[in-house]
This record gives C-alpha cells, structure tokens and sequence, in this order.
C-alpha cells in the first residue's frame, strides 16, 4: 500500500515534520483514526481516501489554536500597490495560498525589469553557451531554414512573445530587412518597462527601419489574435505570415509545460511559424545550475528576490534553495520559511486578504522542467502544432524547434 513520507505530509499540508510524528504517535495511542504502515521500525501515514479527511481536520485544527505570536506579520511595501493591479494582486495571492509559488513572471515589472537586463549583460559578455547566447546562435545559423518556412510570403509579421530586451531577435529582424519582407515587429511583454527597453534597442539598431509595437499582455493566459485582424483580413492577407517567437525557454517555468503553448495555438493563423527554443535535459544542464546572481552562486539572483522584498519578506525570514528534483526532472529556485509568515493585502477599503505561510513551508520562485528533444517536439504535438524543424547548438546545449499549424482544421474535427 502507499504511504506518505513525513515530510511529504508535512509540505502538503503546510505544518512542521514534529506536527506529523505527533499526530502518528496519536494514531498509535488510538487518539487519531489514521491507518499506519510499518517499515521497519518506522511508521507512516497510509495514502488512503480516508487518512486524507483526517489529515486535513487535524491540520485544520492544529492552525485554529495558534495565536497571532506564532506568525511573523508582514505588510506588502506601498510601492507593490503601485505596481501590481488589483487582478495581478489577486493572481499572486491566489498563487501563494493554493500553490506555494509566485509566478516568475510579476518578477519582470518596473525594477525587476532592470535586474533582468543586468543578467542579460553578464550572458552576453561571458563568452560561454546560456540561454541569450544560445539563442541568437541558433537563428542566425538557421535563418536559410526559416526562410524556407515562410513559403515567399512578401510581408512577414513578426511576434515577438516575452520580447525583454530583444536583443535575441536583433539578427532575424536585419535580415528580414534586407530581404524587404518584414512588415510589422510586434514585442509582447508583461512589463511596460520591458517593452520600453526593447523598443530604445530597437530605435538604437535600425532608427526608423523597423517600428517597434508594444503591447501589455501576460502571454500564461491572454491570445494576441486580435492585434492581426487588419492584417489577416486585409486584401494582401494570402501573401502575409505571422512568424510567432517564443525564446528563451518560457514554458518551461509554467506548472504544466503544455500549457504555455494553449493561447499561442489559439492566436496563431493557418501557415503561420512557431520558433521555439529551450534549454534541453541533458547530463551538462543537470550538473551546471547558472540561477543565481553571480556564476556558481547559491544566494538568490535579484530577479528572484524582487518580489520577496516587495513583499516586505525579509532575507533572515528564509533560506534559498537552488537545485535539481531528479524525481520531477526540475530545476528549481524557491525559498523555505524558517517562521511562520503571516502576509497581510489591504487594498483599500474592505478590499483585505491574509496569506498564512507555516514554518518550514517553501516559496516556488522559479522552476525549469528538464524535457529532452524529443519530449520537446512530442509536447508540441499535443499542443496541437506540426513538427518542421529542429536544430541544436553546437554544443548541443540549446535547442530550437520550428512548428505550424497547417493541420488546424483536422486537429479540430472529432
């Protein structure tokens, strides 16, 4: 039978490993209708229906009785207020409470914008394979290739989902260019500030060239087939293409990888062009954990950190972990209380919510699903998208795909 470890138990439902052995010793002296299961001289907790609604009444109760001494009470700085809107506000409240994790994504506003850049800096001066560098190796090395896959269309729009910098896109753009086919460079970002830094590098590479379009969405749950109305229904539509960028490794962060793809699918037109690129698992990217601000570091990078401090969470209230989950194949970056924090929201007015941490309870900040290649084009397949195209570094660190969606009308039918 199946059987929970304690600390298994103890994460799940947000208590201490002491609170777990307490409540087994109450199983034992008959106090708790929980079944046991004996290895050895060790007794765990059965994984049955019915040890789950005794677990969560017991941890039910256990919070009940705590008084307000037992947390650490903390207050968002104003400056979060003034940042996040009320929606993202809730998204992140939502997020810590149900699943113990802020999305990476709120970590790229305003200043966290800036901390980005900087790491960006440090990859592109370091002279090794990262992602940034990566990146840029693979579509100039395969700029033949796409142009073969955008089938001699005259106009060429290029989105640009999670643009940051855009820097990775700089070469693409050039030779679209030069061919006399781009037509519209549309940078999709999270952060105003980020598409503000794309499009002063954009202004700084071409001048006039190219004209940059910004546009503030969160690529994790908003389509962007509105912004190609004009253009699909525009007489020139039969000789125009989307060629859709999602670089980086974006879906790998998501708490299920396929789910990235689902409003890119849903934007994209018949014939348009994924390229996609992620790092790949291989044995190198599981040994070489590059997450922290400096090389080799095991602190918390400052676009990790940004939102714990808006949060008014200080440094001495965690511990950083940094590593690899062999058993979920997943890098990660997150945090573990060494209180208990209890996080007020107000609003304004009756606009109020609290978000209770336990003590010993981990912070999700950042996570990176290891696929290897061909995981990566079978995830595409069900996200609905033709397989075209795949290339690796030569190093064979990085990886980028190239998909369509020619099959959409099949895809769709019974």
């Amino acid at each position: 039978m199946p059987y929970f470890k304690n600390r298994q138990l103890a994460e799940k439902y947000h208590v201490s490993p002491k609170t777990v052995s307490n409540w087994i010793d109450q199983a034992k002296e008959g106090k708790a209708d929980l079944e046991l299961i004996q290895k050895g001289s060790y007794s765990y907790v059965a994984d049955t229906p019915a040890n789950g609604v005794v677990l969560e009444s017991l941890a039910a109760k256990g919070k009940k009785y705590r008084n307000a001494a037992y947390f650490k009470t903390v207050s968002p700085r104003p400056e979060f207020y003034e940042i996040y809107s009320d929606r993202q506000i809730l998204d992140i409240i939502t997020n810590l409470s149900v699943h113990g994790e802020v999305p990476l994504q709120y970590n790229y506003l305003q200043d966290g914008a800036k901390n980005w850049e900087d790491r960006m800096a440090r990859f592109e001066s370091e002279g090794v394979t990262n992602s940034l560098v990566g990146t840029i190796e693979l579509i100039q090395d395969n700029l033949a290739t796409i142009d073969r896959f955008l089938k001699g269309k005259k106009k060429v729009n290029v989105i640009d989902l999670g643009v940051g910098n855009a820097r990775p896109v700089k070469e693409l753009l050039g030779h679209l260019l030069e061919r006399g086919v781009l037509n519209r460079y549309i940078g999709i970002d999270i952060s105003p500030t980020m598409l503000e830094v794309a499009n002063r590098n954009i202004e700084k590479w071409y001048g006039d060239a190219v004209k940059f379009e910004g546009y503030v969405r969160d690529i994790t749950n908003e389509q962007f087939d509105d912004l190609l109305v004009e253009d699909m229904l525009d007489e020139d539509a039969d000789q125009t293409i989307n060629l859709v960028l999602l670089l980086g490794g974006t879906p790998v962060n998501f708490r299920s990888f396929n789910d990235a793809f689902k409003p890119i699918f849903n934007s994209m037109h018949r014939n348009d062009v994924l390229i996609h690129t992620l790092k790949p698992d291989t044995h190198a990217s599981r040994r070489y954990l590059d997450l922290g601000p400096k090389p080799g570091s095991i602190s918390l990078a400052p676009n990790f950190k940004y939102i714990l401090d808006l949060l008014n969470i200080d440094e001495s209230l965690y511990e950083a972990e940094l590593g690899f989950d062999a058993e979920k194949k997943m890098r990660y970056t997150r945090v573990r209380l060494k209180a208990a924090v209890e996080i007020q929201f107000d609003l304004g007015g009756s606009k109020k919510r609290t978000v209770s941490l336990e003590k010993g309870e981990a912070i999700q900040l950042y996570r990176a699903w290891h696929l290897d290649t061909s995981e990566i084009i079978a995830e595409l397949s069900k996200a609905r998208f033709t397989f075209l195209h795949a290339s690796l570094t030569e190093d064979g660190q990085y990886f980028m795909t190239i998909s369509g969606v020619e099959n959409r009308i099949d895809a769709d039918r019974p």
